[in-house]
């Protein structure tokens, strides 16, 4: 009865043992793991889990009334994709978009934040202005931006007309010439604010006294930009750039409230197909086979990068 007694241990007494018997360090790090368990339940429900039954459905002909779970098809659905003209036509829309989308956006960013950072501070109050468009949500964006190019009332038409300038009443959304270059002037607009954000505080860092003695020994305005700023602004050049074009391939809410990916699939990106796929068609399987070829696309690049800036750091 007494060993019995000895082994029966209060809740209290039980953790006053474990800190007694571990190390701070250890104590500290269980606490750290502790609080994360919260995060990590919320990421691996909403992150985790519908990753690995994509990559589960991929494997399947899975159909929206595929009640039993679909009929396993290997790697059937990954090898119809090369075969598949949309896929590749997507592609290059996706590319088109993302890349032009974040190389006019990096320039205009980046000119903006000096014309910006040269400014007195009485000035600021323009960066907040510059912001708008980039807290404004891409459906947002989107429903201004087909107002503006509205054949009939649009800002842009009426103002061409008044001008006399290109013909009356142009379809820009509607014509599978122009509705592409729309889309990603309207991209442009809302992405320039990320890069003014990025680049006015990176800015900020470059010691001012470096400013001085270049201008001490007569250097212009373009050798300080070339040999002080530039040089500066390199790693955050990178990181900005793989963020933003991440982003840009996965641009779904602007294109689809534009153009849906119209006219004839000529804005039609790979989130737009995916999601035609998925949720028009109900095609899981090669929708997820799909999405899965993407993801390892997006990874690669992503490695890519990194490696280059580990590249620069070192150097």
């Amino acid at each position: 009865m007494q060993k019995g007694a000895r082994l029966a241990l209060s809740p209290g007494s039980l953790g006053r043992l474990v800190r007694s018997s571990l190390p701070r360090r250890h104590i500290r790090t269980l606490n750290a793991l502790l609080w994360l368990v919260p995060a990590l339940a919320l990421v691996s429900f909403s992150v985790l889990y519908p990753l690995l039954r994509s990559v589960y459905i991929s494997f399947f002909n899975y159909q929206i009334f595929d009640f039993q779970g679909g009929t396993f098809t290997g790697f059937k659905n990954f090898a119809q994709i090369p075969h598949d003209h949309n896929f590749t036509g997507a592609i290059g829309n996706t590319l088109a978009f993302a890349l032009t989308s974040v190389v006019i956006a990096f320039v205009l960013g980046l000119m903006l934040a000096l014309v910006i950072a040269s400014l007195p501070k009485r000035m600021e109050f323009l960066r907040v202005i510059f912001l708008i468009p980039w807290v404004l949500p891409g459906a947002v964006v989107g429903l201004f931006a087909v107002f503006f190019f509205d054949q009939e009332v649009g800002l842009l038409n009426l103002t061409l007309g008044h001008l006399h300038i290109g013909p009356q009443h142009f379809a820009w959304l509607s014509n599978a010439t122009t509705a592409m270059p729309s889309v990603i002037s309207v991209n442009v607009w809302a992405q320039i604010p990320f890069f003014l954000l990025v680049f006015t505080a990176a800015l900020t860092a470059i010691p001012h006294e470096l400013r001085e003695a270049m201008r001490i020994d007569g250097a212009t305005a373009w050798q300080e930009l070339r040999y002080l700023t530039l040089p500066y602004l390199r790693n955050v050049m990178v990181i900005i750039s793989l963020v933003a074009f991440i982003n840009n391939i996965n641009n779904f809410g602007l294109i689809w409230t534009m153009t849906q990916g119209g006219p004839a699939n000529a804005t039609q990106t790979l989130a737009l197909y995916i999601y035609q796929l998925a949720f028009q068609i109900f095609n899981f399987g090669y929708s997820s086979a799909i999405g899965v070829v993407w993801l390892v696309a997006v990874m690669v690049i992503a490695a890519i990068y990194i490696r280059i800036l580990r590249r620069e750091a070192l150097s």
